[in-house]
């Protein structure tokens, strides 16, 4: 896909919304969130913990199957980088002087590998040490039970490093928000991004302008947060979607820790 420099003054007119991530994409993506959050925050509570962990086990596979299956920007092909451009994306990306990418870029897309690479690790650790003490999951009493310290050990590791790579996702969010002046945050509720006209589109994307029924209320909030100050709403959406979603789920998860079965 061809590649577009980044021109402060091409946010200033606006550039056509098209769908670009894909219903199974979001849902993925907020669940996934949702589940790393529950056990990262509430490590300590079983067996909510391995619940939320088994969750993350299904989903990975779910996205690697989607990656090879899914068309436009969901598919891994549309966002596979050679070591030499996610440099110089990097480069040009300092001097505030991007390209612009319809799917990842190739700093989000060595994002997402890396998550997913690092979610897969833990979660196998993750299983193995659950095996390892408490002869439940699905290894059951096959690990040896003097392997639990060391398994632990190294699966509270990946933990952590998964998130270091969360925290470093939210900056490089909040850095493209501002480089770019689009809102992802709301891009990944909506699925749709406002794409160059200079980027030829791939097979299947459509421009789905704003609906003709959207209320100009609407509108004008959908201006606000991805076209007057995308930055600002990218900001304000994340503290919304914690404090509104992620924090109230899971307090009601872990209401419901004491009356989970404990596989």
């Amino acid at each position: 896909m061809r590649k577009v420099l980044e021109a402060s003054e091409r946010r200033k007119r606006r550039d056509p919304e098209i769908k670009v991530w894909d219903r199974f994409v979001r849902i993925h993506h907020w669940l996934l969130v949702l589940a790393f959050a529950t056990l990262y925050f509430e490590s300590k509570k079983f067996p909510l913990h391995p619940y939320a962990g088994y969750l993350i086990c299904i989903l990975l596979p779910m996205r690697i199957f989607w990656g090879f299956k899914a068309k436009g920007a969901a598919r891994f092909s549309s966002f596979l980088y050679s070591p030499r451009e996610t440099l110089a994306y990097f480069l040009e990306a300092l001097r505030g002087k991007a390209s612009y990418y319809y799917s990842h870029n190739p700093l989000g897309a060595a994002m997402v590998y890396a998550l997913i690479a690092s979610l897969g690790a833990t979660c196998l650790l993750g299983l193995l040490a659950y095996s390892a003490s408490q002869q439940l999951g699905p290894f059951g009493a096959r690990v040896p039970a003097d392997w639990e310290d060391i398994l632990i050990e190294w699966h509270s590791r990946c933990g952590h490093a998964v998130a270091l790579l969360v925290c470093g996702h939210l900056f490089g969010v909040l850095w493209a928000a501002r480089l770019h002046r689009e809102n992802y945050v709301l891009a990944m509720l909506t699925g749709l991004r406002r794409i160059p006209r200079a980027i030829p589109l791939p097979p299947g994307a459509s421009h789905p302008e704003a609906p003709k029924d959207e209320s100009l209320f609407r509108q004008k909030i959908m201006n606000w947060l991805n076209f007057k100050w995308p930055f600002v709403g990218t900001l304000i959406l994340m503290g919304l979607l914690a404090l509104g979603f992620l924090l109230p789920i899971i307090h009601f998860l872990t209401g419901l820790n004491k009356i989970l079965p404990a596989y």
